[in-house]
């Protein structure tokens, strides 16, 4: 019978020992994944203010041409509203810790189930967005720059605007060629169409900034206990 009580003490002091290692090392995963999806946070935030300037230069753009005045602002702020409109910004998340947790089965250490669930399926959230933002590179450079590039001057539209040199455009082109994008009727089923992408792909970023906070929420709530 002692040797039988030694038995079972020595396997729950191995077990108790096993539950502190698992729960430190709980711990240290954990706030890796704070710090990462913290970044990821980030990540989404900045890419969601270059989604906001795309959609706000194209509804200005919509405004000047409604007006039929091309000057109704300057014409180095119009040609930087219509760069913007080239714009394609790309949510590129860290996925470090959670595919190391994923692909070498450490997920059974993590306790609540519903993040072990969300982290399993964060990708996919992920690939639904970056759906959208594949959809609007490739119409960018399928569809919208040929058209661009064959009706109108981009070296009078973008001089000076994606590179530091200028190389000397007279104000009286910039002018005419900003004038002419502003003129031409096509152009807003162009723009309309990069319009209603990004707005397509601000609603799905919504929805994974919402994922991602629950997420963090989750997290937090595991470091307290």
């Amino acid at each position: 019978i002692l040797v039988v009580i030694g038995i079972l003490i020595a396997l729950q002091i191995n077990n108790w020992n096993q539950d502190r290692l698992d729960n430190r090392q709980e711990q240290q995963i954990l706030l890796q994944l704070k710090r990462e999806f913290e970044e990821n946070l980030n990540e989404l935030r900045r890419k969601d203010i270059v989604r906001g300037q795309i959609i706000s230069s194209i509804e200005q753009l919509f405004k000047i041409k409604e007006g039929r005045d091309a000057l109704a602002l300057p014409i180095d702020s119009l040609r930087i509203h219509i760069a913007w409109t080239y714009n394609t910004p790309t949510f590129d998340p860290v996925f470090g810790t959670t595919n190391e947790l994923l692909s070498s089965g450490k997920l059974y250490i993590l306790k609540n189930n519903d993040l072990k669930t969300r982290l399993t399926n964060w990708s996919g959230q992920v690939d639904r967005l970056r759906e959208y933002e594949q959809d609007l590179r490739q119409y960018i450079a399928n569809t919208y720059d040929p058209f661009v590039t064959q009706n109108f001057s981009i070296r009078y539209l973008f001089d000076g605007i994606w590179q530091e040199k200028e190389y000397y455009v007279d104000k009286e082109n910039r002018e005419r060629a900003v004038k002419e994008f502003i003129d031409n009727k096509a152009v807003d089923d162009y723009i309309f169409s990069v319009l209603s992408i990004c707005e397509a792909a601000k609603q799905e970023s919504f929805l994974v900034k919402g994922y991602l906070n629950e997420i963090l929420r989750l997290i937090s709530q595991e470091l307290s206990n």
